[in-house]
């Protein structure tokens, strides 16, 4: 059957999406915060909970690595580690363009990279970036994290084209916004966003259509539109 693996899943969209496939599928999954990942050890003693900031390159390569030692099989690679600074190129210190580089590109490219091996040899399962309607406009104040996610976007569709003849899906869900932490404060009630559990069962159903489909990208906003 394999295991799921879900980057940043100690909150927000990826733990929606933990909680949903837990039901069926072992859960491996990863936080930066040692807090939140005491946490959701002690709620969840049966997933596989390890600490890693995948924003740093060697962090995201020894997760991979230590993925592939322990589990021979991955069915769905969930792809949902990021960070939003906001901030406009004219304005900008480099350091946040190279952190948000870092969290919502590198992050991905390199724990990816690190696994398709494994996908390689099974010759079967689905790789998902979690990414961003930003990916496809600009927003004059999240620049950065605009150019982060158009970028994680081309990743996704190149690896679509070459994984086809190794029966691996790659599917990239765009979201507009979705009511986590990064929303803290923000004067919109609950029904202006997107809820976390509406993602997870959203990709609970991509990842179970009958092959040989794949869902290679939906944009997914709230009812009433962007804020």
């Amino acid at each position: 059957m394999g295991v799921v693996v879900v980057t940043g899943g100690t909150r927000g969209i990826g733990y929606a999406i933990a909680r949903r496939f837990a039901e069926s599928y072992p859960i491996v999954t990863c936080g930066r915060t040692p807090l939140h990942v005491a946490r959701l050890r002690s709620l969840h003693p049966d997933w596989d909970v390890q600490e890693a900031d995948l924003s740093q390159k060697e962090n995201a390569l020894a997760f991979g690595a230590y993925i592939r030692e322990k589990y021979p099989s991955i069915a769905v690679l969930v792809n949902n580690a990021g960070a939003f600074l906001p901030g406009s190129l004219l304005q900008e210190e480099e350091a946040s363009y190279e952190a948000m580089l870092s969290a919502n590109l590198h992050s991905s490219y390199y724990v990816t990279r690190s696994l398709l091996p494994v996908f390689l040899t099974q010759k079967r399962g689905l790789i998902v970036f979690i990414s961003s309607i930003a990916a496809l406009q600009a927003y004059p104040n999240g620049s950065a994290y605009s150019i982060a996610k158009a970028g994680q976007l081309s990743l996704a569709r190149n690896l679509r084209e070459q994984l086809k003849s190794y029966n691996v899906g790659v599917t990239a869900l765009l979201l507009g916004a979705t009511l986590t932490d990064s929303w803290a404060g923000a004067p919109y009630p609950p029904e202006r966003f997107i809820l976390p559990e509406a993602v997870a069962e959203l990709l609970w159903s991509i990842a179970h259509l009958p092959p040989p489909t794949v869902v290679e990208e939906v944009v997914v906003r709230p009812m009433l539109g962007d804020l």
